[in-house]
């Protein structure tokens, strides 16, 4: 079998060049490639040997090949030395104004005539499968991840049989015996993939391992399961079903997770809200989405009242706790807080639906999730069921496993912390919750309850870093083998110091609450690149634009578009996303490298025109973080009657820094050009956090 395939770019031969021969490059545009792995350090050069595995239908073989050729900047000839009989070429020429970049394979299948009857059935196919390689570089080369035809069946075959492989390297496909794969088919087919399903799976899967751990109460997932399905039976005797929306407002505990899988169970829908909302946002919020019951921790009750007493078409009665005559109930409580004569506690209800059978619902319900209302009201994203597209990007790049046991930092009520908590569903992990983030209490938790993956934010990640040494090394973190982060920018400087600390575990997810996650930085990417988000996941759609919406180059700066599994066209308030072809606008501007990876500059209207010049606070802040005089820096723009815009740091000094404001400059001045320095220079004790650590540049800007 022999083949022979070209594409003729726009591009310099140098560029195509150090494309096409990246393994990363190679390992994630050939369709039907399962491994692609570069044997031994150091660069791709003559002798190196690649590891491949290939499927072909059902089958996969494996091949050991060994490069025999390397003429850098033109060829790339390996060859077969285990396995089956193949041998690759790849040559780079140039052509009128850009790049020729040809590929040339040969298979001798084993087995005679039989064997060269399966060549020939298979030319096809391969041939097929490198033209597709060649448009992916395309892709990546010209940043343009245009939309791909529909699918056609072997397409579809080959996604199933990556992400079955995916599944069963991380234990999610298991044996079992046949009566629990027929409960979890009943299961999934009452409730769908939802939390209620993906519960009460885990449960009949594996009863007896740790679901939550919250201080010092754990419960198994059978526990779980159970004291879920008595909750959903009260709810439902207070009204609470189809058609109907619950807002939890909750920390970190197990309260929170019961309440969701329970308001699953009854199939209404689950609205998650920012406990650090004032009564103004709840109110606002409630307004637009009226619930019908509010859990809710018991020191937040007096902004709940405050915020349902003006809530428009919401009625409230403190003294009955009810909510639109439906009763309110409280998570969680203590000394400080005790309850109040009315409202009843979630045990009290669990108690009371003890015992008694569910009815199944008509259809599931949904899961509303609010984005961070850092321009205005908080807007609802609905998720109607648990796309499988999301789990299987993140297990295709990191490390998670069935069984693991997860401490989740962030928010349960955010994007983040959400999509964690769904991962540990589907693997059957146990959950370690605080309610609060203490970074000495999360190192003490990740060391007792053998902590496999800690999810965080980068704010977070920084206060761990700031503890001292002699603290540090008082816990075993030995198993620690994820750090994931995600919800605000990673600055580069922290990535590094903290895999120089604890070792290359971390990962940097970039999404958006509306579009799901768009790309991954592993530890390789976060060395070799500290500021990237990553490289674009597994089954999602990354393009740079101008603001006419044409598609840019690699390295230019432009709008991101993201699409992907998680995506959703409307809000809950019926208005539509901003989309172009199936890509939905994520607000941020940034580029593709030319090996794929995206740099996040910084949020599109926080962008700073001085002088007719465009600056973008994320290139001044990772300047800034590099000074060792500077712990956290923030760049925005203020009005100036001559520029239009001035840039102004607001700098927040290491612990014991002497820094000036004409040392600051100075730094800046060094290092990037004169208009990206920055004119006013304002020391702060902190600066303005959201929930997930994000900075609120709205409140820098305010007067007060």
């Amino acid at each position: 079998m022999r083949l022979s395939e070209r594409i003729d770019l726009p591009v310099s031969p140098e560029r195509a060049w150090r494309t096409v021969i990246d393994p990363r490059v190679i390992g994630r545009t050939l369709p039907g490639l399962v491994t692609f792995e570069v044997l031994g350090d150091g660069p791709l050069r003559q002798g190196t040997r690649l590891r491949t595995v290939l499927a072909i239908g059902a089958a996969e073989l494996g091949s050991e090949l060994e490069v025999t050729v390397l003429r850098d900047g033109r060829d790339m000839v390996a060859v077969g030395v285990t396995g089956i009989d193949l041998h690759v070429a790849l040559r780079v020429r140039p052509s009128g104004d850009g790049a020729r970049i040809s590929v040339r394979a040969g298979y001798n299948p084993p087995g005679g005539v039989p064997g060269a009857l399966a060549g020939v059935v298979a030319l096809p196919e391969m041939r097929r499968r490198v033209r597709e390689m060649l448009r992916a570089v395309e892709r990546i080369l010209l940043a343009e991840d245009a939309p791909a035809p529909r699918p056609g069946p072997v397409e579809v075959a080959m996604l199933a049989a990556r992400s079955a492989r995916v599944f069963r390297r991380a234990g999610v496909l298991r044996p079992m015996r046949p009566d629990k794969y027929a409960t979890i088919a009943r299961q999934l087919a009452h409730w769908g993939a939802t939390p209620a399903g993906a519960y009460a799976a885990a449960a009949t899967r594996d009863p007896h391992r740790m679901a939550i751990i919250d201080g010092d109460r754990a419960l198994t997932y059978a526990e779980l399961d159970h004291r879920t399905t008595a909750l959903a039976v009260a709810l439902r005797d207070r009204g609470v079903g189809e058609g109907h929306r619950v807002a939890i407002a909750c920390r970190n505990h197990r309260g929170f997770v019961e309440t969701l899988v329970a308001v699953s169970k009854a199939g209404a829908d689950a609205l998650l809200v920012n406990t650090a909302f004032a009564a103004p946002q709840v109110r606002a919020v409630f307004d637009r989405e009226r619930p019908t019951a509010l859990v809710c921790d018991a020191d937040l009750l007096g902004v709940m009242d405050e915020a349902l007493g003006a809530a428009t078409g919401v009625s409230s009665d403190p003294a009955r706790g009810t909510v639109d005559g439906v009763s309110r109930v409280v998570a969680a409580w203590d000394a400080e807080h005790p309850s109040r004569p009315g409202v009843r506690s979630l045990d009290e209800l669990i108690v009371e639906g003890d015992g008694r059978p569910l009815a199944y619902p008509g259809s599931p319900g949904r899961v509303v999730l609010l984005t961070s209302g850092t321009t205005g009201v908080p807007k609802g994203t609905r998720r109607s069921r648990i796309a499988l597209g999301a789990p299987v990007s993140f297990l295709d790049r990191m490390d998670y496993r069935d069984g693991g046991t997860f401490l989740i930092a962030p928010p349960l009520f955010h994007a983040w912390g959400f999509a964690n908590l769904l991962m540990a569903m589907l693997l059957g992990s146990t959950v370690v919750l605080r309610r609060d983030f203490d970074p000495e209490d999360v190192l003490r938790s990740v060391a007792r309850h053998g902590v496999d993956v800690l999810v965080a934010v980068p704010v977070m990640l920084g206060r761990i870093l700031e503890l001292d040494p002699g603290v540090r090394e008082e816990f075993d973190l030995s198993r620690l083998r994820v750090t994931a982060t995600s919800g605000s920018a990673l600055p580069g400087d922290l990535a590094t110091r903290w895999m120089d600390v604890f070792g290359d575990t971390l990962h940097s997810l970039y999404g958006a609450t509306e579009v799901g996650w768009g790309a991954i930085a592993d530890p390789a990417d976060l060395r070799a690149a500290p500021t990237t988000a990553g490289r674009v996941s597994l089954g999602a759609r990354v393009r740079i634009v101008d603001r006419g919406g044409v598609a840019l180059p690699t390295h230019r700066t432009g709008r991101i578009l993201v699409g992907g599994g998680l995506a959703n066209d409307r809000y809950t308030d019926g208005t539509r996303l901003p989309q172009r072809d199936g890509l939905s606008e994520t607000g941020d501007v940034g580029y593709l490298d030319d090996l794929g990876r995206l740099f996040v500059l910084g949020r599109e209207d926080d962008m700073i025109i001085s002088g007719g010049e465009n600056v973008y606070p994320r290139t001044v802040e990772d300047v800034l973080e590099e000074h060792p005089g500077v712990k956290e820096v923030a760049a925005i723009g203020v009005p100036d009657e001559h520029y239009g815009e001035r840039i102004a740091v607001h700098v927040v000094k290491a612990p014991g820094a002497r820094l000036s404001a004409k040392a600051v400059r100075e730094h800046v001045r060094a290092r990037r050009p004169r208009y990206e320095v920055p004119r006013d220079v304002v020391f702060c004790d902190e600066l303005p956090r959201g929930a997930t650590g994000k900075i609120l540049r709205r409140a820098l800007r305010s007067p007060s």
